[in-house]
């Protein structure tokens, strides 16, 4: 056991972990409340699309300059402000719900400024993280929070959410507003002593520092690398989940509740197979990257092989720990090679390129489906295989431990210069005492 293990995790992460699992469970909530409502709205399929399309599109279009904000301003304050915002966006529209007083146009705005919020969010608690726990706990406090947020946010919360439109159709809504609430109070409460000095910015243009989160995010090899493997990844991944309706009612036969059930055995079973193998997110970032491809290929052609219900939960189990685990490794490799101050733009970056890759992958998924429920899974275990084949020589570059100080953010970085004195760059997040080599995190 490693000096960075024996040391427990700091107090104020477990308050950092809280306020996440408080608004984790309403955004789940959410997940299925807004499709609901707009099935309830409207009978068009499309108008329900044009909900679920609008939420992603918000992360897609936003995250650049939601980023270029989140290195701007205070992290602490930013996370608490926008859980305030949403919580009073989601009580007005639990309210216009509850009085009938909303329309399809309505809640495409609402869901559209809910996830607006939500991706400024999501910049800035990246950013938080760092000021939080020290470089050798990311580690297992990416692996806490991933792990928990897949069982909170797409297990548990979305049957909460549907038990809860059952009752009344407002409740979802309602029950969001009060979990970011929740959260901003527990947000309110972390004193940050050794947060990282903000770099000055007297002189920058925004449009400046959205084009350089492009840079921070791609400018590199090793970046592109991460950039490539996650949005290829996603883009597969997203091609097999739109199309696991259709594997599992149509081509399995499974009924209504036993394919729920089995989508819930899924997904359990992959947070238990990932935290059971925790020993792979202390590997070095390129064999735990190695490894996660490897499962993601056996899970893919079991889905894609699937005669049963159990057959299917396992395919998805081991899918779904390859991508808590490459995840958790690529990001604690980002967050070691990316300054304090450049997380936001770097995060933002990233959200661009999943959500971008997801929305291609649904939609290439669905029309894979239309000719056989199995060819979506088939065909993602054949990409994760070229992925791993193309990639087997080159992941060894991402190995924070291996690579050069000036890997992330090339020397004529206007950021780096505008750093505090006493700021971390590079190297000092990377080599700051205590941190095991090869030690990863979500």
């Amino acid at each position: 056991m490693t000096d960075a293990e024996k040391v427990p995790l700091p107090r104020l992460f477990w308050l950092f972990f809280a306020a996440g699992a408080v608004s984790w469970l309403g955004d789940g909530v959410i997940v299925v409340g807004f499709p609901l409502l707009a099935a309830g709205l409207t009978g068009s399929p499309l108008g329900i699309a044009a909900v679920v399309v609008t939420q992603r599109l918000a992360p897609m279009l936003l995250s650049l300059p939601a980023g270029a904000l989140a290195d701007r301003w205070n992290a602490r304050v930013t996370v608490i402000a926008t859980n305030a915002a949403q919580a009073v966006l989601f009580a007005v529209a639990a309210l216009l719900v509850s009085g009938n007083h909303i329309g399809l146009a309505g809640l495409i705005l609402i869901a559209f400024l809910a996830d607006a919020l939500g991706t400024l969010f999501t910049c800035s608690n990246s950013a938080l993280l760092a000021d939080v726990v020290e470089p050798k706990h990311f580690g297992r406090a990416n692996t806490w929070l991933r792990a928990t947020n897949a069982i909170i946010a797409f297990v548990i919360g979305p049957g909460v959410g549907g038990l809860l439109y059952s009752t009344g159709r407002q409740l979802p809504l309602l029950i969001d507003a009060c979990s970011f609430v929740a959260a901003a109070v527990v947000l309110s409460t972390l004193r940050l002593p050794n947060a990282r000095p903000r770099p000055k910015r007297t002189d920058r243009h925004f449009v400046a520092e959205v084009k350089e989160g492009v840079r921070i995010s791609f400018g590199s090899a090793p970046m592109r690398l991460m950039a490539g493997m996650v949005g290829t990844m996603t883009l597969a991944q997203a091609g097999s989940v739109a199309a696991i309706v259709v594997l599992g009612t149509h081509t399995v036969g499974l009924g209504k509740s036993g394919f729920g059930w089995t989508l819930a055995a899924g997904n359990i079973a992959a947070v238990a197979v990932m935290l059971s193998i925790g020993r792979l997110t202390k590997l070095r970032t390129s064999s735990a990257v190695l490894v996660s491809l490897a499962f993601g290929i056996v899970g893919e052609v079991l889905l894609g092989t699937a005669h049963s219900g159990p057959q299917i939960s396992l395919g998805l189990a081991l899918d779904g720990a390859a991508a808590l685990i490459v995840g958790i490794t690529l990001t604690t490799a980002r967050m070691r090679l990316v300054p304090r101050e450049q997380l936001g733009r770097m995060t933002g970056g990233y959200q661009t390129v999943m959500y971008a890759a997801g929305t291609v992958g649904t939609i290439i998924g669905g029309a894979l489906a239309e000719s056989s429920g199995r060819l979506p899974y088939l065909v993602c275990a054949a990409i994760y295989a070229a992925l791993l084949a193309t990639s087997f020589r080159r992941v060894r570059g991402l190995d924070v431990e291996a690579a050069p100080a000036s890997a992330a953010v090339p020397a004529q970085s206007p950021a780096a210069d505008e750093v505090d004195d006493g700021a971390p760059g590079v190297q000092d997040v990377r080599d700051a005492p205590g941190v095991p080599a090869g030690e990863v995190v979500d």
